[in-house]
């Protein structure tokens, strides 16, 4: 039920349930204020709609051994979940052992262990494989029988026709305000998965300096990010500062840079590889409510494309033949043409604004084959917020683009100057994570911005999308 994930040299192994060991590969799934509550996060425990889940352990799995913080820093990674399997990582210098539990029944069950995985340049990935759909799992690992790693919690994705109500997170830019306590307050929740929208780390800060191993690694341990991954997933996407403060194909040298920055970032956000170009871009399904849309909005900006034409004829596709109720397209910069409002045409080169044919082309497709259920969510402005995509009468008039995070880096100084109005119908300027809560029945989603106090600060519901 688990597999040594693709380091940068490609090796990989699968673990299943009966333990078997394989080789396999990792490719997408195409198929007010007031203190939220941790108790109703039982990410998947059911709630208001849907169909009833399978429900978790009430407490976290406590395996045994201690906890070694020193051998196990950064704690455990798990990225793109799906309803059969998950990846798992963990930077460590030793020699480890992969133990997975069930949860069902009140009750944390071992089920698995695989033993003898050496790290890669410091890092060990695996796949666990043979997942039950819409149920809680935990995994560890030893480097001994008496040290251990933390236990990372996630739930596996729902089955192909399967519908509840979704909870998740989002949030990007991480460049500041450690330890980033809005993610703190995200582990509370327990939530399916959460979202990161690109900055995640700043590998160019200090100036210069590009040490993106070591970015990943000092992220990972600190005390937000930490937290969260104990109880969730990652779906990850990047932006610039993974690599290089607007970084171009133009600046010489930059292919190397860029390599080593995405060798990290698969490495810091276990993920799956995609069907086309960086292979960042991928859909993971979460049963028939949620089609998740990971775009790379960085990697792919050449010959006067803002995303490479594979990837669009892609995304395109994938809209038009999804079946599910929400298609949640996950941008590292937004896609809202901001003509009309105080930001204008600022730095619109470095967002789909700047590349108007592709912009169109997309969002003219949604409208045009009438594609219900798209909400565009996107981070790097420093901002959260969410907005009308385009001005009244254009295409993509009525299509809706939530803002999410910061939740470290500076507050975008243009802020203060933002009112919420008829474009942008809500602004957050504080550091926040958004949490989402998507109700097949009632065919909404709730949008939820809480601050660093776990407090709530705005919050809308989002129908007829």
């Amino acid at each position: 039920m688990a597999s040594k994930r693709r380091a940068p040299t490609r090796r990989q192994f699968t673990l299943s349930l009966g333990a078997t060991l394989l080789l396999a590969a990792c490719t997408s799934d195409d198929e007010s204020s007031g203190e939220t509550g941790g108790e109703g996060g039982e990410g998947g425990a059911g709630g208001a709609g849907g169909t009833t889940s399978n429900v978790e352990p009430s407490t976290p799995w406590q395996p045994s051994g201690g906890e070694d913080t020193a051998a196990f820093a950064t704690g455990v990674q798990v990225g793109d979940a799906t309803a059969a399997s998950a990846i798992v990582s963990v930077h460590t210098t030793e020699t480890v052992s992969l133990h997975v539990a069930i949860g069902k029944d009140d009750a944390w069950e071992e089920i698995a262990t695989l033993d003898g995985l050496t790290p890669d340049n410091g890092v060990v990935q695996v796949e666990v494989t043979d997942l039950e759909p819409d149920t809680g799992y935990s995994v560890v690992f030893y480097a001994d029988a008496d040290r251990r790693s933390a236990v990372a919690r996630f739930r596996s994705a729902l089955g192909q026709d399967a519908s509840r109500v979704i909870r998740f997170g989002a949030s990007s830019c991480l460049g500041g305000n450690q330890p980033w306590a809005t993610l703190s307050h995200a582990a509370d929740e327990r939530l399916d998965f959460f979202l990161m929208l690109g900055d995640t780390i700043y590998g160019d800060s200090p100036p210069n300096t590009y040490d993106y191993e070591t970015k990943w690694t000092t992220a990972l341990g600190v005390k937000g990010l930490r937290d969260l991954a104990a109880t969730t997933s990652f779906v990850a996407t990047w932006d610039d500062h993974e690599v290089d403060n607007n970084w171009s194909y133009d600046t010489p040298g930059i292919q190397a840079k860029v390599d080593a920055g995405l060798t990290a970032f698969r490495r810091g956000m276990p993920q799956r590889l995609g069907p086309g170009g960086t292979q960042i871009w991928r859909k993971l399904s979460w049963g028939k409510v949620v089609d998740l849309f990971v775009l790379d909005c960085r990697g792919e900006r050449k010959d006067g494309n803002y995303i490479s034409p594979e990837q669009l004829a892609w995304l395109k596709d994938g809209l038009s033949t999804s079946t599910a109720q929400f298609k949640l397209v996950l941008n590292s910069v937004p896609i809202t043409d901001f003509t009309g409002t105080l930001v204008g045409d600022i730095q619109k080169e470095d967002r789909w604004q700047g590349y108007p044919t592709q912009r169109s082309e997309i969002v003219s497709h949604i409208d045009d084959e009438s594609i219900g259920g798209v909400l565009w969510l996107a981070g790097d402005f420093h901002i959260g917020g969410a907005g009308k995509i385009s001005p009244p009468d254009a295409p993509g008039a009525h299509a809706i683009e939530i803002l999410c995070g910061p939740a470290g880096s500076p507050i975008n100084p243009a802020a203060g100057l933002i009112n919420p109005d008829e474009r942008l119908l809500l602004v957050s300027k504080t550091w926040t994570y958004t949490l989402f809560e998507v109700d097949p029945d009632a065919a909404s989603i709730r949008v939820v911005f809480i601050d660093d106090r776990g407090a709530i600060l705005h919050e809308m519901t989002l129908t007829e999308l």
